[in-house]
């Protein structure tokens, strides 16, 4: 079916020559040009042509703010009534032109030129100093009469230094003036629709809801904002699939009310019949509509809605080819559509039943490939079994691959391997055989066609068991177009490319790959994965402290993602320097999951930190010691970031004397390079160390060289904690810089505090009594004290470790 001619041509479907045509595209260009004809010194009129809705009056009005003109442009509003009126754009003036409108033969008013220029620029004085442009709103149809008064009335504003622009829906004029210019007000895109529905509205909008309503709108704002108001909030969400309108409104009615009346009957039955199918739109059955039927779009089809309604069209939601499920409908094709396109809330209570009850592999596959990606505790079948009686081993094919038959045994038995242990990980937190999970991802990472759900659960395995570079490698060999995915595929991989990123300490990638998914479904932000992600960038990117802890639909999440939320708030709690808070997350996140996605060695290190951090010296026992001390196998530490965190695990808890050594060869002589990340944890580790140890001329520098560094690398958000550990060491009269002493100053502060003379400590180290005299003046300054009395004293109440357990 050829599309009819009037959808071929211009917004309103009109041809003709009608003065010079101003073709432009986007908004921002549309300002432009209505800003510099507001400037320009050419004696033309500018018509400003669009349907209703378009925003015509709101593009003028913007584009003369921009130029200066505000109280020095004038807009008339009501022209061809009775009562018109007119008023700056700062509304500080209003004038009543009743006076000067003069009925005309065909019952309408039209105003007197001149009359109309002598009433609003008397006061001239209080005329701004920007462009004078009288802009004349709500002309509606450009007849020939209209033409001619209009052209009249920029001769007399010309003269008068006046501009004239008008805004009208259509044009009924064969040919205009060659001194009128007209601009076709085109259709809102993308990006600008949904600044409108931001500001408008107030529920986030997914992207692909945002799409649909510009695609029925046609880009008009006011349609699509009336067909966004008729939407559920889980609809607008995208958690509920929305297909199309099927009615029209009010506001639709009146911008195409003109133009259907002039259809020709031929184009009023094609458009009747034609399909309904937004370009792109998911079809029943699988594949993608294109462009509606013989390769041609519809592009209004809200007119064609009512083309069907005037020819008494039965069903109008039967005359599309769209498919609507009906929320909370158990349907195996309508709950798999669900799951593809994350629209939760149209899933019925218990999705197992579904699967149960139609054991169908895909099925199977989508349900559990989507509740691993949202964390969510689905398996509420009963018995416990990992996937209801009947569906068969053959569903975990479909979570690994799009077309698992071209995929060969061995890599379909590792792919039903790991899919039993990741969903044992889910309810229990632990990982029985990391090896052998780790050698079947290997296999199954380098089969093609993969489906994006399961690389995003690879990569979380394959960061759980430290193999960053494995978790890089996956995304890069699957980071095609996303033409043909559902929204479930599209946030997964987002997802996963937040997870490497978090792992390695790219705090502003996590945020940009979350607000992708975000964008596409805002219900992602309420997953417990995505907020605890955030919260731990937006610690390190702008110094957020965690607002709460509390997650939303408590009681729904699995252990695994339980404990991965602890690990991110914990990991926020200890960059802001809420060390004590940290500590009771991390506890609870390695006992909801021991193999979290950040992998053992980092949460197991930021928790003996923050215990190291809140903790007073000598008071972290050896049964303390063993507990917080990790059994990792050396391959979980290979990357150059996870083996730079366990060097920094073994400095915190080697043996006092050591620690100060070890954190030295961990920063100078590191095993392999380490990222501006993992530096910023070793300086930061150690300053804290330091100075809690009385190393606080040590412990600054490094906190000093910690600060210079995260203002470069964009991690500001360390400042804060940096700063109140400092400001907390301060007020709690933090020990003196025991630290800093060395070896033989030790054992002589040692001997002394215990009451030995000078000449028993020269005869106990060896040196001559003059030396001890020396070097205990030496310490007596460094510590900040004056005499041995002094050094008893301090002892005492702030004894260094070494000290007593010496």
């Amino acid at each position: 079916m050829a599309v009819p001619p009037v959808l071929s041509e211009s917004m309103t479907g009109q041809a003709g020559v009608r003065g010079r045509d101003l073709v432009v595209h986007g908004r921002d260009r549309e300002l432009r040009v209505i800003g510099h004809f507001a400037t320009d010194l050419d004696p033309t009129v500018l018509v400003v042509r669009g349907l209703s809705g378009i925003g015509k009056t709101a593009t003028v009005l913007q584009a003369l703010r921009q130029v200066g003109a505000g109280s020095s442009a004038v807009r008339i509003v009501r022209p061809c009534s009775t009562r018109p009126s007119a008023h700056d754009l700062d509304t500080t003036r209003r004038i009543d032109l009743s006076a000067w409108a003069v009925p005309d033969h065909a019952g309408d008013a039209e105003l007197d030129a001149a009359g109309l220029l002598r009433a609003v620029s008397t006061g001239a004085d209080q005329l701004g100093s920007g462009p004078r442009v009288l802009f004349v709103d709500d002309v509606g149809v450009l007849t020939q009469d209209r033409a001619r008064w209009l052209q009249h009335l920029a001769d007399e504003a010309y003269g008068q230094d006046w501009r004239v622009i008008a805004a009208v829906r259509s044009i009924a004029v064969e040919q205009l003036s060659d001194d009128v210019e007209v601009l076709e007000l085109g259709p809102l895109d993308r990006a600008a629709l949904r600044r409108v529905l931001d500001t408008e509205l107030s529920t986030p909008v997914a992207a692909d809801v945002v799409e649909q309503l510009r695609w029925w709108s046609a880009g008009n704002p006011r349609l699509a904002l009336e067909l966004a108001g008729s939407l559920t909030p889980a609809e607008l969400r995208g958690d509920a699939l929305w297909a199309g309108p099927d009615g029209v409104g009010p506001a639709a009615r009146r911008a195409y009310r003109a133009l259907l009346a002039g259809l020709e009957p031929s184009a009023a039955a094609a458009l009747a019949a034609a399909p309904l199918t937004p370009p792109g739109a998911p079809r029943e059955g699988g594949g993608r509509d294109v462009a509606g039927r013989d390769g041609q779009a519809v592009r209004h089809p809200l007119l064609a809605l009512l083309c069907r309604e005037a020819r008494g069209a039965d069903g109008v939601v039967e005359a599309r080819d769209a498919g609507v499920p009906v929320a909370g409908v158990a349907e195996p094709a309508a709950v798999e559509r669900a799951l593809a396109g994350l629209h939760l809330d149209e899933l019925p209570a218990r999705a197992w039943a579904v699967v149960a009850a139609a054991p169908d592999p895909r099925l199977a596959a989508r349900a559990v490939g989507v509740s691993l990606l949202a964390g969510r505790a689905w398996s509420d079948h009963a018995d416990g079994a990992l996937v209801p009686d009947g569906v068969g081993p053959a569903w975990t094919d479909h979570l690994w691959w799009r077309e698992p038959d071209a995929v060969g045994a061995p890599e379909r038995a590792a792919g039903a391997r790991v899919a039993e242990a990741l969903l044992r990980l889910e309810e229990s937190g632990d990982v029985a055989d990391p090896a052998a999970l780790r050698a079947d991802l290997r296999l199954i990472g380098r089969t093609p066609g993969q489906d994006w759900v399961g690389v995003e659960t690879q990569v979380r395995a394959l960061l759980l068991l430290g193999d960053v570079v494995g978790a890089r490698a996956l995304l890069a060999d699957h980071s095609g177009p996303a033409t043909g995915r559902g929204a479930a595929e599209v946030v997964a991989r987002d997802l996963a490319a937040a997870r490497v990123a978090a792992f390695d300490g790219r705090a502003a990638d996590v945020r940009s790959h979350l607000g992708r998914a975000a964008e596409l479904r805002p219900s992602v932000d309420e997953w417990l994965t995505a907020r605890g992600m955030r919260a731990s960038a937006d610690a390190v990117v702008d110094g957020t402290v965690p607002a709460s802890t509390m997650p939303p639909q408590a009681g729904s999440w699995s252990a695994r993602a339980l404990g991965e939320y602890a690990a991110d708030l914990g990991a926020a709690h200890l960059v802001v320097g809420q060390a004590e808070g940290a500590v009771a997350l991390l506890t609870i996140a390695l006992e909801h999951c021991a193999w979290p996605y950040r992998g053992r060695v980092q949460v197991r290190c930021d928790l003996v930190e923050a215990v190291m951090t809140s903790t007073p010296p000598g008071q972290v026992g050896p049964r303390a010691r063993r507990l917080l001390e990790p059994a990792v196998a050396p391959e979980e530490r290979t990357a150059p970031d996870v083996a730079a965190a366990w060097s920094r695990l073994s400095a915190l808890l080697a043996d006092e004397g050591a620690s100060s050594p070890t954190f030295e060869a961990a920063l100078h002589t590191p095993p392999a390079p380490m990222s501006p990340w993992q530096r910023v944890r070793m300086l930061v580790a150690y300053g804290r160390y330091a100075v809690t140890r009385g190393g606080r001329t040590a412990g600054t520098a490094m906190l000093d060289e910690a600060r210079t560094l995260v203002r470069l690398a964009g991690m500001s958000g360390w400042l804060r904690g940096i700063d109140d550990f400092l400001a907390d060491a301060d007020a709690n009269g933090a020990g003196p810089e025991w630290e800093v002493l060395g070896g033989h100053e030790r054992e002589m502060v040692r001997l002394a505090v215990q009451g030995a003379t000078n000449s028993q400590i020269a005869q106990a180290t060896f040196v001559s009594e003059r030396t001890v005299v020396n070097r205990l003046r030496r310490a007596y300054a460094t510590l900040g004290i004056r005499d041995r009395r002094d050094l008893v004293r301090l002892a005492e109440t702030r004894p260094p470790a070494w000290l007593v357990e010496g």
